[in-house]
């Protein structure tokens, strides 16, 4: 969930409504909606004969553009039952938006040094965090220092001296149960604040998916940029396709992922909103104990058996701790990473068999 200017955000969406578009936009901050779900019926067109189109709908959402799609016997049924959960996932922005000024984490970080009570998707997502082990590499309290980059707007390259205020000003998060609030020092130039956008992703997929089932939907798959989720198995028994986009020719397919039942895939990189100066590339993946951007990954694809939420937070946590920590990391927790690395290099740690998950990487002859 990123900021970005409403009118450049819904032209990009109509592009996507009509059509994966994989152009990498020239601006002073490259903002990437990152359409890494490849629908089978662009991968293998002879799948999609009459009669077995999904219902497919997309709207703009989370700061990208998110597509479901629905098998069922009923086009009427499957229209609700999409629609509802596209209410839900309004329902987890309207609590987790940083970037909305009438988010209820908005509300929070208006003033982040009173005690606040925590919306539940963020408690959701704390509890997540500390679960998966990776409170060091994936931190929801750096807003304050991602808005010294300006990835907003027309980038900025923040000074030693700005980064360490805004640093300090997020180093002392309380918690009391549900309520939280910030007890470090501050200055003007230094406010701290709370970011879920590293994982509402995932959690709005995760809700929007229970919402499906609950509507009676035994098959779909949910994409929003860089994270997928599937419900149920195909009805003619074929796999989930997603494809994986390459971080420097975004319109090529580098990874093809497939799975039975269901699973989930995301992926965190570099070349998703950026910007550079002299050369050098600054995005908006932030090592929580520096401030700066991470350096050593182009980007990072964890697939398994786990929930929406869970692998957006690993697929950030994991970029942060670098391709050897997260093929340990995977091969420790039966997940599938596919990493490229700054020089170009791929990195793969496998699903267990038992997973039934296959990742084939796609080579240019």
């Amino acid at each position: 969930m990123r900021c970005l200017p409403s009118e450049e955000f819904y032209e990009r969406a109509d592009k996507y409504t009509s059509g994966i578009d994989r152009a990498h936009e020239r601006t002073p901050v490259h903002r990437r909606i990152v359409a890494i779900a490849i629908a089978l019926c662009l991968l293998a067109p002879a799948a999609c004969a009459p009669g077995a189109e999904p219902v497919r709908v997309s709207r703009p959402a989370l700061g990208t553009v998110v597509t479901i799609e629905v098998y069922g016997e009923n086009d009427r049924s499957s229209r609700a039952a999409i629609d509802q959960a596209f209410a839900v996932i309004a329902g987890v922005e309207a609590e987790l938006d940083a970037c909305s000024t009438t988010s209820t984490i908005a509300a929070v970080n208006a003033d982040p040094f009173r005690w606040h009570e925590l919306p539940v998707g963020a408690q959701r997502i704390d509890s997540a965090v500390k679960r998966l082990g990776v409170r060091d590499s994936f931190s929801p309290y750096l807003l304050g220092v991602v808005k010294l980059y300006d990835f907003a707007g027309a980038g900025h390259v923040p000074t030693e001296g700005e980064i360490s205020a805004a640093l300090m000003a997020a180093s002392v998060p309380e918690h009391d149960g549900a309520r939280f609030r910030f007890a470090g020092i501050t200055s003007s130039l230094a406010r701290p604040g709370l970011d879920y956008g590293g994982a509402a992703k995932g959690l709005a997929l995760d809700s929007a998916r229970e919402s499906l089932r609950t509507a009676g939907t035994t098959a779909a798959l949910i994409t929003a940029g860089s994270t997928t989720i599937t419900l149920g198995s195909k009805p003619d028994g074929t796999p989930w396709r997603v494809g994986v986009e390459d971080p420097r020719a975004t319109d090529t397919v580098r990874l093809i992922a497939e799975w039975t039942g269901e699973a989930t895939l995301s992926t965190s990189g570099d070349y998703q909103q950026y910007f550079e100066v002299d050369g050098i590339r600054y995005h908006h993946i932030l090592d929580p104990g520096s401030g700066t951007p991470v350096r050593g990954t182009r980007s990072l694809t964890v697939v398994g058996r786990i929930s929406g939420t869970d692998s957006d937070i690993l697929s950030t946590a994991l970029f942060v701790q670098g391709p050897d920590a997260a093929v340990a990391y995977a091969k420790a927790h039966g997940l599938g990473v596919f990493i490229i690395d700054a020089e170009g290099r791929t990195h793969v740690a496998p699903a267990p068999e038992d997973a039934g998950i296959s990742l084939a990487e796609q080579i240019e002859e």
